[in-house]
């Protein structure tokens, strides 16, 4: 049975060293890349994945690699595979703004068996091996049941990728989320919000286009964290869905879904 020893020790060393990176670019951003309109990376981002292929490869080197910048063709295969976001909300990043994240994840024959959220707001790490149990740098997460109203994160940066149709009916469900209860409703812009949702700090999201890196380390700390998880259409989630919606509980992911699938 593997221990996942060397997983853990993996994500200890890596989010010290990825924050450090970070900090020490954080006064001169430049852009590497234009993708297309609204959407480039920096060269920030860039630095961070051959960062984290780099000791992939030195400590996993039979392990294939999924990342946003430099390896996005990679076929998920049946074995492992890391799935990385280097920097997830890098418009935030050039602007200043400290809500972004680092996403990496860790799948075997397409099942998601680790991941690791790094928290540059914070400069903190949420991470799991299973077992039902998230850590905070070093410490065992205790989900608190606390009496706070509702708050969902609603993406609007995952809006702008999806065509014309997608795009109203995203705007009919937010209308209706307003009209029909009473949830707060936010948007980070950045998959640093799911991450909040597992560790208990928003209460639940819908993204309406995905790649597997934008969700997929968040969405196995939600399932570790007791969570929701499902497609658009409420069917099992998957690493390869093109969209999400979840939630800390069945009675806000049975709303936030009904609200979806009736707009």
């Amino acid at each position: 049975m593997n221990s996942f020893l060397q997983e853990k020790d993996f994500f200890h060393f890596i989010a010290s060293t990825v924050c450090n990176l970070v900090s020490n670019s954080d006064k001169n951003i430049t852009i590497a890349q234009h993708k297309r309109e609204g959407d480039f990376s920096t060269k920030v981002d860039v630095d961070v994945e051959n960062l984290i292929v780099s000791e992939i490869k030195k400590r996993f080197p039979e392990d294939h690699i999924l990342a946003e910048e430099k390896h996005t063709n990679t076929i998920i295969p049946k074995g492992r595979i890391w799935i990385i976001d280097p920097i997830c909300g890098t418009n935030n990043l050039a602007r200043g703004i400290k809500n972004f994240c680092t996403n990496i994840a860790l799948a075997d024959n397409n099942k998601l068996i680790a991941s690791c959220v790094i928290d540059h707001s914070q400069d903190a790490y949420f991470w799991s091996i299973g077992g039902r149990k998230i850590y905070i740098n070093d410490t065992l997460l205790e989900l608190k049941k606390e009496k706070f109203d509702i708050m969902v994160e609603v993406d609007f940066g995952s809006v702008l990728s999806v065509n014309k149709a997608r795009r109203e009916k995203h705007n009919r469900f937010l209308k209706k989320l307003v009209t029909k209860t009473n949830y707060h409703l936010v948007s980070l812009n950045t998959s640093l919000g799911f991450a909040y949702t597992a560790i208990g700090k928003i209460d639940g999201f819908i993204n309406s286009y995905s790649h597997p890196w934008d969700i997929c380390a968040s969405s196995f700390l939600i399932q570790q964290s007791g969570g929701i998880i499902s497609d658009l259409a409420g069917e099992k989630w998957t690493i390869t869905s093109v969209g999400a919606i979840a939630a800390k509980n069945e009675k806000i992911h049975k709303k936030l879904l009904d609200c979806y699938l009736r707009s």
